[in-house]
């Protein structure tokens, strides 16, 4: 894209080079991205592998991509337990590398995220949970179109034994359809 707006490209977990996939452990590791996570416990060489393993065999249920700004890899994206049958899935998404943030990326990463769920993967209903503390997050989901549907109160310790609510939104391919275009607008004209 023009406009200043950085060019994202991305590619399936599986397709990288295994020094790759084990710096995505690494950055799931990293305390920038536990501390938003509903589970923060570091992920072992073991379980890693499990995981991969797992994508590989049922790429029906989940689907990770890397996002690369030119050829430096930086974050992730992913869509996860999908339900082809009633055309819904959770997502995630977090940037790895410390040297990317703040730079207006997870909303073009966002973007992605949605124009693959909706458009190409046909999905009708996207949601994700989210910490109640996590304040930049839930502002930028909302401004994407989610609604709130739930709150589980008091619902992860923090290691500081401080209890957090969890949040549940949820977007529909109606609503994706209707913002798409001032999203858009909203990024190519450096709207934030």
């Amino acid at each position: 894209m023009g406009d200043g707006v950085s060019v994202i490209t991305y590619r399936n977990l599986l397709d990288v080079s295994p020094e790759l996939q084990e710096r995505v452990r690494g950055w799931r590791n990293s305390e920038h991205v536990r501390n938003n996570m509903l589970a923060s416990e570091l992920i072992t060489e073991e379980r890693h592998r499990r995981w991969l393993a797992s994508l590989a065999e049922h790429p029906e249920r989940q689907s990770v991509r890397v996002a690369f700004e030119g050829d430096e890899p930086f974050g992730i994206i992913t869509l996860k337990d999908i339900d082809r049958n009633s055309s819904r899935c959770d997502w995630g998404m977090y940037i790895g590398e410390t040297g990317f943030l703040g730079r207006g990326l997870a909303r073009r990463m966002l973007f992605d995220l949605l124009a693959w769920a909706f458009e190409e993967e046909m999905m009708q209903r996207l949601f994700t949970s989210v910490l109640s503390d996590n304040a930049k997050a839930v502002a930028l989901y909302l401004e994407y179109g989610f609604h709130f549907e739930g709150c589980f109160e008091k619902h992860i310790r923090r290691d500081s034994g401080e209890l957090v609510d969890v949040y549940w939104l949820a977007l529909f391919a109606d609503v994706w359809r209707e913002k798409k275009e001032q999203l858009l607008e909203s990024m190519t004209s450096g709207g934030r």
